[in-house]
This record gives C-alpha cells, structure tokens and sequence, in this order.
C-alpha cells in the first residue's frame, strides 16, 4: 500500500467517477484504477461499487477511505515539520518595532 494509492481512493470516493478523479490526480484513468483494484486486492476487501452510471463507496470502504485521509494529513504534516526543521526562521515572529 502506498500513499499513492490512498491519495487514489480518497480522489475515487470524493469524485465518485474514476475519469474525474484521475483527473484531480494528474494521472490516466487506467492508471487509476489498477493502482484502486491492487489496492483492493492487497487489502482482499471490495472499496467501490462499480455501475456503468456511477461508483458508491461500499461501508468498509467509507471507513478504510475515511483512514487513507487521515494518513494522507499526517503525511503531509510530517513534510511540514521537516520543511520547518531546514528554516530556522520558520514560524518565528518577528516584531517591526
């Protein structure tokens, strides 16, 4: 599993079209969906229902969506702290007096 994926499936929930949602991700629709249905074989649990109209998050995918999301702030929040970490300026206010 990778953040890619799970950037993935959040963009699939959020779109609920896998066209659009690779739109959102810069990245084919085919490379989307391998990367959902590895994803989904990985995990052997089924995230999307699929019709030829529209695609629904089943229950257990709701949750494992509402999980990637979480991963994918705690990821971005661990870039923040490094990006913090190479400016010793970085959050220090400074007074024009």
């Amino acid at each position: 599993m990778t953040l890619t994926e799970l950037k993935y499936i959040v963009a699939v929930a959020r779109e609920k079209h896998f066209g659009r949602a690779a739109e959102a991700c810069y990245v084919s629709q085919p490379t989307l969906s391998v990367a959902v249905k590895k994803l989904e074989e990985e995990l052997d649990v089924k995230l999307f229902e699929r019709s030829a109209s529209e695609v629904s998050v089943t229950s257990l995918g709701e949750e494992i969506v509402r999980q990637a999301q979480s991963v994918l702030e705690q990821a971005a929040a661990i870039k923040e702290i490094a990006k913090r970490g190479k400016d010793p300026l970085a959050g220090v206010l400074t007074l024009g007096v």
